[in-house]
């Protein structure tokens, strides 16, 4: 079998890193050591490691028994790796040995590898701080090392630094001795065997939390929040997400915490949302420290999400890891579906599972493209492993993970996950290993049901239709565009409710594979064929099988939720009428009170005035009006008697009255500004500086910034700029560039190349990309500063900048934008701007077709 160029010989194998680096943060430089003990299982003449960036100093081979003997270095920048062979010409037999090394290297400014990351204190004093973040393939640009996954060893890593400075690490500091003047050595504990992508460092004037004492299966585990000074009243919520989060997990895995102590670190400038590194996991600021009374409930949530994800990777990942990346979708797929699973533990009220809903409609969103792929797929080079990370792999890969947990039950599965944990502790896995667990605890033939959901792409739509004596169920491939050819059909495990007339049938679990017939005795008259919502396909009905379901009393938030999404992604489709669409949605909407459906509708009517163009703006802007006004004078009505005259948070206010504050947001910001709401514009106006509702002020900054002034805009850079939290920095960071005045949203486009930080530039971008009425000035924009916007932008964040081209629905943009797009090349994600690309032209059919509907005459193409 050939040796793959990208893929490391087998014949040296590491067991230990001895790693000690040095960063000198005011140089952005660092210099280090490492000695790797490793297993040669054959004879061989030279030894291939990882190195990349790096400056080799002394190279050599350590035997006992015998002197160092010099290597000699082959350096190879596009395979990433280094040769290194003994220099006089020997061969190196089998047996123990230690690599030993010393080297140099840049901290530099890309967010990957060993870089450098800033922030001002209040003083307006600049500080820099070293971090590291190694997944997938970067822990080669801070040290040599076997850069694979499945090349497990312990590490023993030694930080010498400012004796000032914060340093920590994967695991304990167990001692500290100053080396010279000013500089001190900080040695950690020894860490489990794991994978190089999970090594951390990070070195600041930073501050830490009073450790936390978390009572686990092993004995205590320090929990303890690392941020920058002053921030350290930001950091309660953290900590409670995280205890409680220790504590359901190790119940749930039936294993304890592997690591000896966890730090969660908010990190400046940090290109991805967290990194799960074993006991050092990495946050965006964002994404860790709030202040509960001053953000909203979505904000807390996803806090708690994140944190969730990447400690349920402590086991799932760090303890247990993917052979390759092929099998990297498993880890965050299901540390994903494990987040939703500890925070619905965490806040039951959230009703986290249906919020989950709006993700997994993106995932459908792109999984119903042409260019979609499966879930698992070959990974050669280190650019594919880098475009594993999207929303195939995370949502869909959990949605199919939740699927297949409701199908087996929830209990079953739990107890396959924790087989397959205690079989492979420490090791590496491949998918099928997963599956085996699963059918051994359940009985199910889940390999044959997994295998065609994993290595293929897209999903079924199901299709049901009602017969003289029942129903038949059916599926097809979903598609936006026209399919060419019969795809077979997916082994779909169902939960459906059948009956004649209301109220709905008991549920029956189906594994569809071809069609089924149901026996009613009589016509259908009401269909759930997605029982739970949690099913991975969608499901098409006739109008009047739709309204019977937004009629059933027994629904669920989560499937409502799912029938507003199946109706708009067939109407994308071409397969339902924009008037069919709106009656559903108004249907639903009279009665509906439930926070995440009305998010979904408001997305329906967000991009129903996108699609409808300028020329019907005002009849959508009526629609919505007519949609919002009762039910925000409802939720006005019954928030302030429920409050009362304690005030916002008040002892006396309820849970409900939470939901409903958050409700009223949601529809508050449609009435806005997709319904142009005059009155709702004024409110919010006088609203902004209110403290008294988080959920409120900042649906207020959503809609003031979609009309302002050039005051107004004005107002909002400043306040952006003064933000005292990271969840207010960033909701102002986006007003900016809702814009409706074209010389302010240019500014704005300005300020991504200078005062943005370079984590959230190409994000903002993305918004000004797929700004309603300035998109194409932010493409041309791009388009002109793209030499500049590749230079300083985090690579694997170009494909996510691009992502804005969805929302362009003109033909003239749309080619412009896949001319150029056509002569550039990215470092990696190119499938998903392909993608990007296909999505965007769907919505340029799509408003041809929505707006001659809307003009009474056949769609155009756009």
């Amino acid at each position: 079998m050939t040796q793959s160029p990208h893929r490391l010989p087998t014949s040296v194998l590491p067991t230990r890193y001895d790693l000690t680096v040095e960063p000198d943060l005011d140089a952005a430089t660092f210099s280090g050591s490492v000695d790797v003990a490793v297993e040669v299982t054959e004879q061989v003449d030279h030894i291939v490691l990882h190195a990349l960036d790096l400056e080799f100093d002394r190279v050599e081979l350590r035997r006992d028994g015998a002197d160092p003997a010099p290597l000699t270095v082959e350096l190879d920048a596009d395979a990433e790796t280094a040769s290194l062979r003994p220099a006089d010409g020997s061969s190196i037999p089998p047996g123990e040995a230690v690599v030993a090394v010393t080297f140099r290297g840049t901290l530099n400014d890309q967010l990957v590898g060993f870089y450098r990351s800033t922030f001002r204190d209040d003083a307006g004093t600049e500080h820099p701080l070293a971090v590291t973040q190694f997944e997938s393939t970067h822990a080669r640009r801070a040290f040599p090392c076997f850069d694979e996954p499945a090349m497990k060893a312990v590490f023993a890593i030694t930080v010498v630094a400012d004796a000032s400075l914060l340093v920590v690490s994967n695991a304990a500091e167990v001692d500290r001795h100053v080396v010279d003047e000013g500089r001190v050595a900080v040695r950690f504990a020894d860490t489990m065997v794991m994978s190089t992508y999970l090594v951390a460092v990070v070195v600041g004037p930073l501050e830490v939390t009073e450790a936390r004492e978390v009572e686990g299966r092993s004995g205590s585990i320090p929990l303890r929040v690392v941020h920058p000074p002053g921030q350290g009243h930001l950091c309660d919520f953290a900590l409670d997400v995280a205890e409680a989060a220790l504590g359901f997990f190790e119940d749930y895995y039936g294993l304890a915490y592997p690591g000896d102590k966890v730090d969660l670190v908010a990190v400046p400038d940090f290109a991805f949302g967290a990194m799960e590194n074993l006991g050092c996991i990495t946050f965006r600021e964002v994404l860790l420290l709030v202040d509960p009374e001053r953000a909203t409930q979505p904000e807390l949530q996803r806090i708690a999400d994140v944190i969730n994800h990447e400690l349920a990777h402590m086991w799932f990942g760090d303890l247990v890891t993917m052979s390759w990346w092929n099998g990297i979708w498993l880890n965050e797929a299901f540390a994903t579906f494990m987040e939703i699973t500890a925070t619905d533990a965490f806040r039951p009220e959230w009703d986290v599972w249906t919020t989950f809903g709006l993700a997994r409609a993106a995932a459908f969103d792109t999984d119903t493209l042409r260019s979609t792929r499966p879930i698992e797929y070959e990974v050669v080079t280190a650019a594919d492993a880098e475009g594993m990370f999207d929303i195939l792999t995370y949502e869909k890969g959990a949605s199919v993970v939740r699927m297949l947990e409701q199908y087996l039950g929830a209990e079953e599965f739990r107890d396959g996950i924790r087989d397959y944990l205690r079989t492979h502790a420490y090791g590496n896995t491949e998918t099928t290993d997963l599956w085996d667990a699963l059918e051994a605890s359940t009985g199910e033939p889940v390999r044959r049901i997994m295998d065609e959901w994993i290595f293929r792409g897209g999903h079924p739509v199901v299709t049901v239709e009602s017969t003289a004596d029942g129903l038949r169920i059916g599926q097809r491939r979903a598609g936006f565009l026209p399919e060419t050819g019969d795809d077979p059909p997916w082994p779909t495990p169902l939960v459906v409710s059948a009956s004649t007339h209301p109220p709905r049938g008991a549920p029956r679990r189906l594994l569809l594979e071809d069609h089924l017939d149901v026996e009613l005795g009589s016509p259908a008259g009401l269909v759930q064929a997605n029982v739970g919502g949690n099913g991975f396909y969608r499901v098409e009905l006739t109008q009047q099988l739709r309204l019977a379901l937004a009629d059933d009393p027994a629904a669920t938030p989560l499937e409502r939720f799912v029938l507003v999404d199946d109706t708009w992604a067939s109407l994308l489709a071409g397969h339902t009428p924009v008037a069919e669409a709106v009656e559903l949605i108004a249907r639903l909407a009279s009665e509906e009170r439930d926070t995440s459906v009305w998010r979904r509708v408001a997305a329906a009517l967000g991009e129903l005035r996108r699609l409808a163009g300028n020329d019907f703006a005002g009849a959508v802007e009526d629609l919505v009006r007519t949609l919002t006004e009762p039910v925000l004078s409802e939720l006005d009505t019954a928030i302030d008697a429920n409050t009362g005259d304690g005030g916002i948070g008040a002892a006396s206010e309820t849970g409900a009255t939470t939901r409903s504050r958050e409700l009223r947001s949601v529809v508050f910001t449609l009435a806005g500004r997709e319904g142009a709401d005059a009155v709702v514009r004024e409110r919010a106006r006088g609203l902004l500086l209110d403290e008294r509702d988080a959920a409120l002020r900042a649906a207020s900054t959503e809609v003031v910034a979609a009309s302002a002034t050039p005051e107004e805009h004005r107002e909002l850079e400043q306040r952006w700029r003064a933000a005292t939290t990271p969840q207010e920095e960033l909701r102002l960071l986006n007003a900016l560039i809702d814009t409706p005045d074209p010389d302010d949203f240019g500014r704005t486009l300005e300020l991504t190349l200078t005062d943005v930080r370079t984590q959230n530039a190409p994000y903002l971008l993305r918004r000004g990309i797929a700004h309603p009425t300035l998109g194409p000035t932010a493409w041309t924009f791009v388009e002109e500063r793209w030499t500049r916007v590749v230079e300083r932008f985090p690579s694997n964040s170009l494909p996510r900048m691009l992502e804005g081209v969805r929302g362009i629905t003109d033909r003239a943009t749309a080619e412009r934008v896949e001319r150029f797009l056509s002569g550039v090349e990215l470092p990696s994600g190119g499938r998903t701007v392909a993608q990007h690309l296909e999505r965007m032209w769907v919505g340029v059919v799509a408003a041809g077709r929505v707006r001659g509907e809307l003009a009474g005459s056949p769609g155009a193409d756009g």
